[in-house]
């Protein structure tokens, strides 16, 4: 009778521990969130080398100011920035009319939930410090809580990336570069296959702008580099 019970004793003590550990496992679920921060990433190329572009001239600089908001890709659709193509994909492309580039991001402003926002100046553009920045950015309880949402729901939380940068370099042989640029950047969380459906989430955990200057001759020309 005493081993009986003995056993008993155990397979309860067994079946409470794994209820116990059952319930942490699913608690620890429940917290994990989608995503809590992201990086910014900036950088300023040169073509084909740093010094080619002036980058070794003391007086050269970078300049840039960044705005990060989040808003949803259904209302960036609404206010004709981004549209679906015959492929359901989610395209906003680069705005070339100032006028209107000026008034859909005023709009957005205006709809959107700020993040970010911040600007930096870097000389000594030899270094490569100074010219790839890092920016990790924490995101508040409420942004959150709006992607933890998202993933039950047909809600698609967006990242737009405000950017303007202001740059000046000069050569050995006095060929100078002197320009100022203004983009912004859409980032979705959710990917659609073309039957509209959901496929995955995007890796919207990096962020950001790449600007690059390239030597042709006697001219410097600017560029921008698509990615992150």
């Amino acid at each position: 009778m005493r081993i009986m019970k003995d056993l008993t004793s155990y397979f309860v003590g067994c079946l409470i521990l794994i209820s116990l550990l059952t319930t942490f496992s699913s608690a620890q679920e429940a917290t994990e969130n989608l995503l809590e921060k992201v990086s910014l990433n900036f950088s300023f190329v040169a073509e084909p080398t740093a010094e080619s572009v002036g980058f070794n001239n003391p007086k050269s600089y970078w300049n840039l100011e960044y705005e990060l908001v989040l808003t949803d890709s259904s209302t960036l659709e609404k206010i004709g920035r981004c549209y679906r193509n015959e492929e359901y994909k989610f395209i906003c492309p680069l705005q070339t009319n100032k006028k209107l580039a000026k008034k859909l991001s005023k709009k957005i402003r205006q709809i959107s939930i700020p993040i970010a926002k911040s600007k930096f100046k870097k000389k000594e553009l030899l270094s490569e410090a100074n010219r790839d920045v890092v920016i990790p950015i924490q995101l508040s309880s409420e942004v959150i809580d709006i992607f933890n949402k998202a993933v039950n729901s047909d809600n698609n939380p967006t990242f737009v990336l405000f950017v303007k940068t202001k740059a000046f370099t000069r050569t050995s042989d006095k060929v100078k570069f002197k320009k100022k640029l203004s983009s912004n950047r859409v980032y979705p969380l959710k990917f659609y296959r073309s039957d509209k459906t959901f496929d995955n989430f995007w890796n919207i955990k990096n962020l950001g702008y790449s600007f690059g200057v390239r030597r042709e001759g006697n001219i410097i020309k600017e560029f921008v580099i698509i990615g992150y």
